[in-house]
């Protein structure tokens, strides 16, 4: 058969055997007979082709020679991949039964599958979604199997999937997209124009890996990939399947892009019939962060396999239920609930327990800095005691709640259960900071810990956790994902993590806005405000606030309105020094805050009010609002909070530029008993503060 392609010398052999009127010779690929071209795509063409030696019917591909790249070590690498389907075992994956080169082409021989691709099935006609479901679950099998053997597919998609004519679903090309990657890297690195076609497949190395469609985050971003990856890829395939349109859509490649990193899911069509509980199923499957999805593919399937169930199930429950009584019925479910409430111990274990709590004494410690051992002591001390209260909280807001559901009113209690999830949330992303970054959160990590939200606020003014729910199941969920984010973005706030919070503020305040909720989107912006404040781009700062005051009226957020119109006059008057402009945005703040004197934002406007007052060179009134914070910082937060020492610093310099030294240094006295307290001795803080103490005792 010489070098040439396989496919010219099959069109040869048919034209010649045309002219001669005798039929075409068979074609060999090694010890297999070559016939008829039945597909083609990306990856290379596909033969039906025959193993003599068997007997059996068996498909032929050829990958493109553009898929392979140049020289011997592309084809070595396509070889591998090949090599390694061959390890799949699976009812649900094609079997490969052999890879070779033709030339300079790689081969896969493979079974025949009678039947058409996924893509095809779906569009034979209307499908009922339990039916859509089952074919769907047996692909899923396949690449659950596939991941057990250690492989990724990469480019899940309904054309990759066979559906045979018996009915069996079973998924191809594995890891093959990738192989021909690296294949090629010796190409030109692509990237995505804004115009690029959709629809089509990326594999130059350092370019993007898969079928834009139904890419990942990960890949889009052409990070690292795994098994998620596959889930993902997956779940935008089902919810095409169910909902007739992708949940990621966007008129070019870069559109669709940020719409899947910003995790923004387009609203279901009208007549899109699909159960609530399937839709979170895939919602899950759908989150932007790999660790937000499903842990495998496996719980993925059980979940879908209990949905599609769940109206044989109720229906049974039902019948159960009369049989045995309402009130057996009741004694069960009283008890199911007792054991839910059992589990908060658990759940605080896995953000705090011992192996966190170890990982986060040797990233301390693993610093060298002579204040690491007293930090690691305050910090453990502190977060021991915040989950062992949360437990309690947690546990006993879960029994209120029950009683709620037979009692009533529930609100109360599903308000204050919301709140410490919450709460369980931020300190999640504070032990991640504390176990990445010990070297640059040391200095705050105490005071970190103790500016978590106080658990006593979630029994005391639960509707901190509520939020406007949007009417839409899809977005609802996104919105109630993006609060958990912030949270975590808040966590890293306090630790100092500016650097590290600052893009992943950005990131969510883009997704709000693309999720078009006021409410939600209010909060990312005075959280990324904050943050820019921190980092000293007050200009920046300012824009993004009054942003986020027009934002949180329109969409009826009156706490996030009290704090975008308190971090403005932080940027404005502390830091651009436009002082009566500043002074006016804390009116407006004070007017939002209304009567209640119980949130601790008023500590902040006030002591934010105090500065720019004494910034404009009216200290009376700077003391004046000065001393209200320190009123508010005790009643709220406690005498000995740290909290209070900044406000009582506050004080005592504005005492000592009026000369008052002796009513300075009593002030310090107190700030540096409570750092000592809280903070330790070494701590810079504690050590700033005593040496302005030092400072005023050896003067006049």
């Amino acid at each position: 058969m010489g070098e040439r392609p396989l496919e010219f010398q099959r069109l040869f052999a048919e034209v010649r055997g045309r002219l001669l009127g005798e039929p075409a010779p068979a074609l060999r690929l090694g010890r297999y007979l070559v016939g008829e071209r039945i597909g083609a795509g990306g990856m290379g063409v596909v033969y039906a082709g025959l193993d003599p030696e068997l007997g059996r019917k068996v498909a032929i591909k050829l990958v493109r020679p553009d898929r392979v790249g140049v020289g011997s070590a592309g084809r070595d690498r396509l070889l591998r991949e090949a090599q390694a389907m061959a390890q799949i075992s699976s009812p649900h994956a094609v079997t490969v039964y052999e890879a070779g080169t033709y030339g300079e082409q790689v081969f896969i021989v493979m079974e025949l599958v009678a039947g058409t691709t996924l893509t095809q099935w779906l569009g034979e006609g209307p499908r009922r979604w339990r039916e859509v479901i089952e074919v769907f679950i047996q692909a899923g099998r396949g690449l659950r199997a596939a991941h057990q053997a250690g492989l990724i597919h990469r480019d899940f998609k309904p054309d990759n999937v066979l559906v045979g004519d018996d009915g069996r679903a079973r998924v191809a090309d594995f890891g093959l997209a990738h192989a021909a990657a690296e294949a090629v890297a010796s190409m030109a690195r692509g990237t995505l124009s804004s115009g690029q076609v959709l629809g089509g497949s990326s594999t130059a190395t350092g370019a993007l890996v898969g079928s834009l469609p139904y890419m990942s985050p990960e890949q889009h971003r052409g990070t690292a990939v795994d098994a998620r990856s596959d889930q993902f890829s997956f779940c935008v395939a089902l919810w095409e399947a169910l909902h007739g349109q992708r949940p990621f859509v966007g008129a070019t490649a870069e559109e669709l892009r940020s719409r899947a990193l910003a995790g923004t899911i387009a609203p279901p069509p009208e007549g899109a019939r699909v159960p609530a509980a399937l839709r979170r199923i895939l919602l899950r499957g759908l989150q932007v962060e790999p660790a937000r999805r499903w842990p495998d593919m496996a719980a993925l399937l059980a979940a879908l396999e209990r949905a599609s169930r769940r109206r044989g199930a109720a229906l049974w429950a039902v019948g159960a239920a009369l049989a045995a009584g309402l009130v057996g019925w009741a004694w069960r479910a009283e008890h199911v609930q007792e054991d839910l409430c059992a589990g908060a111990g658990s759940e605080a274990a896995k953000i705090w327990g011992e192996g966190r709590r170890a990982a986060v004494r040797q990233a301390f410690l693993a610093t060298g800095k002579p204040e690491a051992v007293e930090a690691w002591s305050q910090v453990a001390a502190r977060l021991d005691a915040y989950a062992g209260e949360w437990v309690e909280a947690r546990e006993a807001a879960c029994r209120a709640a029950n009683d709620a559901e037979r009692t009533g009113p529930k609100e109360q209690a599903h308000l204050e259960l919301a709140c410490l999830d919450r709460s369980l949330g931020e300190l999640r992303a504070l032990v991640v900071a504390f176990t990445e970054d010990a070297e640059g959160v040391l200095g705050n990590a105490v005071k970190a810990a103790v500016r978590l939200r106080p658990l006593a606020t979630c029994r005391e003014r639960p509707e901190l956790a509520l939020q406007i729910a949007p009417s839409d199941p899809a977005v609802a969920v996104q919105v109630q994902a993006l609060a958990g984010r912030l949270d975590e973005i808040a966590a890293l706030l306090k630790a100092g993590e500016v650097a590290r919070a600052l893009p992943r503020a950005r990131e969510a305040a883009t997704q709000a806005e693309l999720l078009g909720h006021d409410f939600t989107t209010a909060e990312a912006l005075v959280l990324l405000g904050s943050l820019q404040s921190q980092a000293g781009e007050f200009a920046t700062a300012e824009a993004t606030l009054f942003s986020a005051a027009l934002t949180a009226e329109r969409g009826n957020n009156p706490s996030a309105l009290v704090r975008a119109r308190t971090e403005l006059v932080v940027a404005i008057g502390y830091g651009q020094g436009r002082t009566d402009e500043a002074l006016r945005w804390g009116a407006l703040a004070l007017n939002a805050l209304g009567r209640d004197t119980g949130d601790p934002i008023e500590v902040r406007l006030r002591t934010a009010l105090g500065l720019v007052h004494a910034r404009r060179g009216d200290r009376e009134a700077a003391s004046c609002e000065l001393e209200r914070a320190l009123a508010l910082a005790e009643a709220t937060l406690g005498p000995d909070h740290l909290g209070v020492a900044t406000v009582v610093g506050h004080l005592a310099a504005l005492r000592a530029e009026a000369g008052e030294l002796p009513a300075a240094r009593s002030l310090l006295v107190r700030a540096l008993e409570i750092r000592r307290r809280t903070l330790g001795a070494s701590h810079p803080d504690t050590a700033q503060t005593q040496a302005r103490l030092d400072a005023l005792a050896s003067g006049p």
